[in-house]
């Protein structure tokens, strides 16, 4: 799913535990045409019955990157997408998750590489993983039951986006390069702050930054506003006392 048609999209399968969902994940990567695939160790192996499970899409298995953090896995990202499928553990937190269909509607709006990050079969994400995260999707399913296979999600997810495929972004966003300047700028602002968690209002920034997706007029704005903000402290020489 790239070459102006949206979003190129990598699939991050974080500590798959068994052979038989990363061959079927690939086979879904497949069939929708994504060819990258991340694995987070400590995961599986990718043995015979991952090649087994995975028919004819062997080579998407074969051609995976595996690393030590999904840090490093979605590194050279412009957005990395969490999924999670138990709503309750982020209620009324800044990991909040957006359903699968709002962000399949407005996916191509991103031009760069997105990853679509899928945690462990037991446990999902980690609350750090889901730190490394712009912002968190659920997959509407009966509440009853609302937890997929892993490799029925990545199906699922990948064929919401494979409908919107081709949708014309009505304006240019801005990137990863970008985004993560307006972060950091933002962090160091904060930093100027008594905040007792400093760490959360930087957290829920980039949450804002990751939903809102601004475009390139936007995100210039936002920058100057902060970098002018940063400068005006930083001349004044001192610290202030922040809000809870």
């Amino acid at each position: 799913m790239g070459n102006g048609k949206g979003p190129q999209l990598t699939v991050v399968l974080a500590g798959v535990e068994y052979e038989f969902n990363l061959g079927m994940s690939v086979r879904a990567m497949k069939n929708f045409g994504v060819h990258e695939l991340r694995i987070v160790e400590p995961a599986c192996i990718s043995g015979g019955d991952a090649i087994m499970y995975s028919k004819h899409a062997r080579e998407v298995l074969e051609g995976a990157k595996r690393f030590g953090s999904l840090r490093g896995a979605v590194e050279d990202c412009d957005a990395a997408v969490g999924f999670s499928g138990i709503l309750k553990r982020h209620k009324g937190s800044i990991r909040a998750a957006i359903p699968l269909s709002e962000f399949a509607s407005r996916a191509n709006e991103y031009s760069g590489k997105v990853a679509l990050v899928f945690g462990r079969e037991g446990i999902g994400l980690t609350k750090e993983e889901i730190g490394e995260c712009d912002y968190l999707v659920h997959i509407e399913s009966n509440p009853e039951y609302p937890v997929l296979n892993l490799s029925h999600a990545v199906a699922v997810a990948l064929y919401a986006l494979r409908k919107q495929r081709g949708t014309k972004p009505r304006q240019k966003r801005i990137g990863g390069r970008e985004k993560e300047a307006l972060i950091d700028i933002f962090k160091r602002l904060v930093g100027k702050y008594k905040f007792r968690n400093s760490a959360r209002c930087v957290v829920a920034f980039r949450r804002v930054i990751g939903r809102a997706n601004p475009t390139e007029k936007e995100g210039r704005s936002i920058l100057n506003v902060l970098r002018v903000a940063l400068e005006d402290i930083e001349g004044r020489g001192h610290e202030k006392d922040g809000a809870p």
